[in-house]
């Protein structure tokens, strides 16, 4: 169900002007019966070929809007010059991308969305990726790992690897209960080992200043020992819209030369 559809926009990044196409929509979840903010950025002189496609999932208390104005503002220029579709659902500020009792996130983003999108937008399905920075970080690791054949890579951008130990400050308890015991399952961190056999193009980055740091190492030396394939960085950079607005960029040219060498 789309409640709203804002095709051609002009959006003002910096002192740059872009004509482009931004549909702004409220998909309908029948896993949450809710409809969900997404926005969709696509290139303005698409042929109808099938486009790679990004779906990014933002930070905690995070939102589309501000992913397009504050998070990644060069995301609209990128979509033109490097021809991809952009994806960006609303991640209900602090749902960390899971299924609990209550939300349906993980289905929403995996099943819900992907069709919708695969249904009315030039979409390649062969060359989709699911990404996103700190809560979304999680979410793609957590959603990509679970999902392999709908997510042909992964990246996460100072993504929590691990949210037991400060769950109960970010809206954790509301979702899983009190016991942090039964998060355990619901991390990033528990999905490592479906990766085993996984085929997917992983990218990781993490700034140096970044307290998330010790989990995002520990996660890359764990990929080692198991002999998981995947890019790893560190940058410079604090966990802050500073780091990942340029991280990001860098992990879509990443994306942008898999897609371009994958069949």
């Amino acid at each position: 169900m789309i409640k709203s559809l804002c095709a051609l926009v002009v959006m003002c990044i910096g002192t740059e002007v872009f004509s482009q196409k931004i549909d702004s929509l409220n998909i309908y979840s029948s896993s949450m019966k809710k409809e969900i903010k997404t926005l969709v950025v696509y290139p303005s002189n698409n042929k109808h070929q099938k486009l790679p496609t990004v779906y990014i999932l933002h930070g905690y208390s995070g939102y589309p809007k501000r992913t397009l104005t504050k998070d990644i503002p060069s995301l609209v220029k990128l979509s033109e010059e490097m021809q991809m579709i952009f994806v960006l659902p609303d991640g209900n500020y602090d749902s960390w991308y899971i299924d609990s009792p209550n939300l349906k996130y993980e289905t929403f983003i995996a099943k819900e969305l992907t069709g919708f999108i695969q249904k009315n937008y030039s979409s390649d399905q062969s060359k989709t990726a699911l990404m996103g920075w700190s809560m979304g970080g999680h979410g793609a690791l957590y959603i990509g790992a679970r999902h392999q054949k709908t997510f042909t890579a992964i990246g996460s951008l100072c993504g929590v690897i691990d949210f037991v130990p400060f769950g109960k400050e970010y809206g954790v308890p509301k979702l899983l209960g009190e016991n942090p015991e039964k998060w355990i399952s619901y991390t990033a961190i528990s999905q490592i080992d479906k990766l085993k056999k996984s085929r997917q193009k992983i990218f990781i980055s993490c700034g140096i200043d970044d307290p998330l740091l010790v989990q995002n190492r520990k996660f890359h030396e764990q990929l080692i020992s198991m002999n998981i394939p995947h890019i790893y960085e560190e940058r410079a950079g604090a966990h802050d819209a500073e780091y990942w607005s340029k991280a990001a960029v860098n992990q879509i040219f990443q994306l942008h030369q898999f897609f371009t060498n994958h069949d």
